[in-house]
């Protein structure tokens, strides 16, 4: 019996694992885009002109952060309560009635309030077709989402992957000629996203049509929008508290700021689309499709030390090189200076992403409504530390509030949900991580040599250390019989595929 509840454990594993490399392919093909574009952006805008460029970008994320009207997070919790067949179709279908009539309103409030959205933004209505363009933009995208999440419950991982290298290639194809060709200055990457946004809906309802029907259940549509709206006003809140420290920056300092602080966080936040997005595609429908099983606890548990691994590791190797690559990266010698806020942003969306894990309690019950509470007074706490310290500290100050203010949250989010689903955790080896972590971190800011060939090398051996800690003191036995076996599996290909060639 043991045995076999350790091979369907070790199974889950391997499937959240296998699904999390998969979707972190396409996850990071999109951000080839936007890295890929970044040395062109820095080129051809200064950071003022970037900076118009991310209030322009947060006002269609807190658009569609509204009036997606919460359906997709609803049609996660609700897809595996009924079996395959017209239950379920009517499901997904109620989910998108709701999408599409978010979609409707934002597109009519996009193109009616543009003016008034644009003087409020810039005190110009110059901006006006591109507050226009980028809202109709993120209704198009929301509702793209919905139609990704049941190809990803349907696990038809190909299709997604095909679908993000068609949409990085046109996106990237658009934005390029659009601002080097045309010369569209900002409204490039917004006109090019839109096109793309277009066509990848087209394919998307082409690809998912069997899924749906053309009724809907009352039913559900009740249990969605009381599931959703709390979520929605969640997910507000969390846009809310990563956004809007922008306008701090923007009211007490200047555009500049605004451009040089939005580069670094897009640099922080690349956790995101390395781990973050892809894990979560893959652990939405898991989680839900195990909840009931014998050993979910014990899985559970599992997924946060294992997310933490990849995590902390990721995030230490990132930082330490972060003025490194931003200095490769950026086009202009003024941006450099955002390298001091990619750790301290990496490390709050870091712990913001456990989320995800340890919400299981406020998840299974449908409580959304604690979820709700909780952002929102994250981004009470946040405004309020912006609002004394940004005048005083400047961008910087951003950083550590958004740091202080996820641990926050998060904390919350585990004490509430511990009452109503308690999860073990690993406390040992989570104690290992962070430890191991924070002094590789804090070792590179106190002392480094002159020579930067030296400093590269003292910065690679550290992260090498680390990794051969991990190994030693937070695997445990049973983990590295699987390592090794994996280990000299690829060791037996390669020599073989050696004495092939």
């Amino acid at each position: 019996m043991t045995e076999n509840l350790t091979k369907s454990l070790s199974g889950k594993v391997k499937e959240a694992g296998l699904h999390t490399v998969i979707y972190g392919l396409g996850s990071v093909l999109q951000a080839v885009l936007g890295f890929l574009l970044i040395p062109l952006y820095t080129k051809y805008y200064t950071p003022d002109i970037y900076g118009v460029l991310a209030l322009l970008t947060i006002c269609a994320t807190l658009g569609g952060s509204v009036f997606y009207l919460g359906a997709s997070s609803a049609l996660a919790r609700s897809y595996y309560d009924y079996e395959e067949g017209l239950e379920r179709k009517k499901t997904i279908s109620t989910s998108l009635f709701i999408t599409l009539a978010g979609a409707g309103i934002q597109l009519l409030l996009g193109i009616t309030l543009r003016n008034e959205i644009s003087i409020a933004l810039f005190q110009t209505t110059d901006y006006a077709p591109h507050v226009a363009i980028i809202l109709s933009s993120s209704a198009f995208s929301f509702t793209n989402n919905l139609f990704y999440l049941i190809l990803r419950f349907e696990r038809k991982s190909k299709q997604v992957i095909s679908l993000n290298v068609l949409s990085l290639v046109l996106s990237a194809s658009l934005i390029i000629v659009f601002l080097t060709r045309l010369h569209m200055g900002v409204m490039a990457p917004i006109l090019g996203e839109f096109l793309n946004q277009v066509l990848l809906l087209v394919i998307l309802f082409s690809l998912t049509r069997k899924s749906f029907t053309a009724d809907f259940s009352s039913e559900e549509l009740g249990i969605q929008l009381r599931f959703g709206i709390p979520a929605l006003f969640a997910g507000l809140g969390y846009y809310l508290l990563s956004w809007s420290d922008r306008f701090f920056i923007n009211q007490y300092c200047t555009l500049h700021e605004v451009g040089i602080y939005s580069l670094g966080y897009k640099f922080g936040a690349m956790i995101h689309i390395f781990l973050i997005i892809p894990f979560s595609q893959i652990w939405a429908p898991m989680r839900m499709e195990y909840r009931n099983d014998s050993d979910a606890r014990e899985f559970f548990r599992l997924i946060l030390t294992y997310y933490f691994m990849a995590g902390i590791l990721f995030t230490v190797s990132v930082s330490l090189f972060a003025k490194e690559i931003l200095s490769l990266m950026s086009g202009r010698p003024d941006y450099i200076v955002a390298y001091q806020v990619v750790p301290i942003i990496m490390i709050g969306h870091l712990m913001y992403g456990t989320i995800n894990i340890i919400d299981y309690g406020i998840y299974f019950s449908r409580k959304i409504i604690y979820h709700t509470f909780i952002f929102w007074l994250g981004v009470i706490v946040n405004m309020g530390l912006n609002y004394v310290f940004i005048p005083q500290f400047g961008y910087m100050a951003a950083a550590y509030n958004a740091l202080f203010t996820f641990c926050l949250i998060v904390f919350l989010v585990y004490a509430v949900s511990q009452k109503l689903y308690p999860i073990p955790l690993d406390k040992r080896r989570l104690a290992v991580l962070f430890a191991t972590g924070a002094t590789v971190l804090a070792g590179n800011q106190l002392g480094q040599p002159g020579n930067a060939i030296a400093d590269a090398l003292l910065r690679s051996l550290s992260i090498a250390a680390m990794v051969g800690i991990m190994y030693l003191l937070v695997f445990d036995r049973r983990e590295k019989d699987v390592i090794e076996e994996f280990v000299g599996v690829q060791k037996s290909r390669l020599w073989k595929l050696l004495k092939t060639s």
